[in-house]
């Protein structure tokens, strides 16, 4: 099927089209081509079933050539990756950042991402990753104020010094394996009489795809990311909600090429749950909304890692479904935080107040947000949440998943304070234009569809029939209620007043940190498969 080069190429070639033509023409046209790719991706995704498509891209055959596939798994990051491009680029209508080249790198960096989750060759993948990094970081500086300047040259050389680990891990792959297709590297790793030979490619390849997915101790760079101060909104939402995936999405691809020579589903599992857990402390301490939400996007990162490699077969199905609710609902909140930032003209979410009295839809749309995200019953994320903790039965683990539960509607109650509280005096209207409330409401439909609809989805999703009936998501509302108001009083009488708090919210890391903390990684990642092994 040749068509799937279209996924790459139509949306480069549609943004150095419309960087060529007027400012009239560019914008007013941005949307066709990410219309067209999402109904697509929608109907790959809808027929795929258990299927494979491929593209070979060269006359040579594999493992020699190259080629693009689409499968379950690719063809469900498409449809999110083109969904959520062409909600940013509608959203972006009349703003002062939407100009030629911001639609020439965006449309661009749409045809990267697709390329990601339909190459096969992993020299490719590096290559891709580089451009697309490249292209978020300009973004990020777009507005070319000194603060999103050096907030994205930090994000550009971190990420450059992880895909340099992925560089060499895939160089000790080929030279084991002959090949650089993913699918003859797997045959070489099934085959191979002696296993631990892969374990210095895959401790390489692992720290890279680890760091690409913001998993502790590899997470600073993505606050600095978000906390750019004239980052444009739409890049934030496009970061944590599909871009942060593509590291999710390799990590999974790589468990499944080592997996008969290295199975590490439970230090996977670990790194899960610690960053789960680490990342709604950090969004607890904090009071600027965008770094609320980027450390929100840490702990949702655990959440997916701990249901990806969980040993029932629901969880990796809960992970996956989480990919997709955690995409479109922390897109939503990054767009309504983009509205709030400009009206408000803070950052400081204590500083926002009466969002009911000055634009009652945009409340709701928040609302529906704060239960998507928290896991209440009828919405994606409480949807996602009930498989992903399915599994893990004991005691132990149910504690855990509470705690967590508990950590992230403690992180989301500054945002209800912000719709019921009362205005300032000087309180002034926020007008929401046509085509935001297009944007916002399809995205609110789509939360509550996937919750409510989730057993239709997930149909689609998981190679098992899984189900999560309305009439037992009725019998969690209680639970989801006592466990905010357990939320609420933790918070109120003795989180709210603790000091740890303000000194966890000025911890940072360097960029040297940050190398170290890389570094140490690998060494930690290549000395336990060397004793366990």
């Amino acid at each position: 099927m040749d068509y799937l080069i279209l996924f790459v190429t139509l949306p480069i070639l549609a943004g150095l089209f419309l960087y060529l033509t007027g400012k009239f023409v560019s914008v007013n046209l941005s949307a066709l081509i990410p219309a067209l790719l999402f109904i697509f991706s929608l109907w790959i995704f809808l027929t795929i079933d258990n299927r494979e498509i491929m593209t070979n891209l060269m006359s040579l055959p594999l493992p020699y050539g190259m080629s693009l596939r689409v499968d379950s798994l690719s063809s469900l990051m498409l449809v999110l990756n083109n969904f959520l491009f062409l909600c940013m680029i509608i959203f972006s209508f009349k703003k002062k950042y939407m100009n030629k080249l911001f639609i020439f790198i965006f449309l661009s960096l749409e045809g990267i991402i697709n390329g990601i989750f339909l190459s096969t060759d992993l020299f490719n993948i590096y290559v891709l990753i580089e451009v697309s990094t490249i292209a978020i970081s300009i973004l990020i500086m777009f507005k070319k104020d000194s603060q999103s300047t050096y907030d994205g040259m930090i994000y550009l050389l971190i990420n450059m010094v992880a895909m340099a680990f992925f560089l060499f891990g895939t160089g000790y792959l080929y030279k084991i394996s002959g090949a650089l297709d993913i699918f003859s590297i797997k045959s070489a790793v099934d085959s191979h009489p002696y296993p631990r030979a892969f374990i210095l490619p895959f401790s390489f390849i692992f720290t890279s795809v680890c760091l690409k997915s913001a998993l502790m101790p590899l997470y600073n760079w993505l606050p600095k990311a978000h906390g750019a101060i004239s980052s444009p909104s739409v890049v934030s939402a496009i970061l944590s909600g599909i871009f942060i995936k593509t590291g999710i999405y390799l990590l999974m691809r790589v468990q499944w090429i080592f997996e008969s020579a290295i199975d590490i589903s439970s230090v996977l599992i670990f790194i899960g749950f610690i960053t789960a857990v680490s990342g709604f402390i950090f969004a607890i301490s904090q009071t600027n909304v965008k770094l609320i939400l980027a450390y929100s996007t840490i702990s949702h990162i655990g959440l997916i890692i701990t249901g990806i490699a969980g040993s029932y077969y629901y969880n990796p199905s809960g992970g996956l479904y989480h990919i997709l609710a955690h995409g479109i609902f922390k897109s939503l909140f990054f767009l309504i935080a983009g509205l709030l930032i400009h009206h408000y003209n803070t950052r400081d979410i204590t500083q926002m107040h009466g969002l009911w009295y000055i634009n009652p839809l945009l409340s709701i749309y928040l609302i529906i947000a704060i239960l998507s995200i928290t896991g209440a019953p009828f919405f994606s994320g409480g949807y996602s949440k009930y498989f992903i903790s399915k599994g893990y039965i004991s005691r132990f683990y149910t504690s855990l998943f509470t705690v967590i539960n508990v950590g992230t509607m403690i992180s989301f109650m500054k945002f209800f304070k912000v719709v019921f509280s009362k205005p300032d005096r000087s309180f002034h209207k926020l007008v929401l234009k046509s085509n935001e409330i297009a944007v916002l409401s399809a995205m609110c439909i789509a939360c509550i569809f996937l919750g409510v609809g989730g057993t239709s989805v997930m149909s689609y999703i998981s190679s098992s029939p899984l189900s999560y009936s309305l009439y037992s998501q009725l019998t969690k509302v209680p639970i989801y209620l006592v466990t905010y108001a357990i939320g609420i009083l933790l918070y109120s009488y003795l989180i709210k007043n603790l000091r740890i708090i303000s000194i966890i919210r000025r911890f940072d890391l360097s960029f040297n940190s940050m190398s170290i903390a890389l570094a140490l990684f690998f060494l930690m990642t290549l000395s336990y498969l060397t004793l366990t092994m």
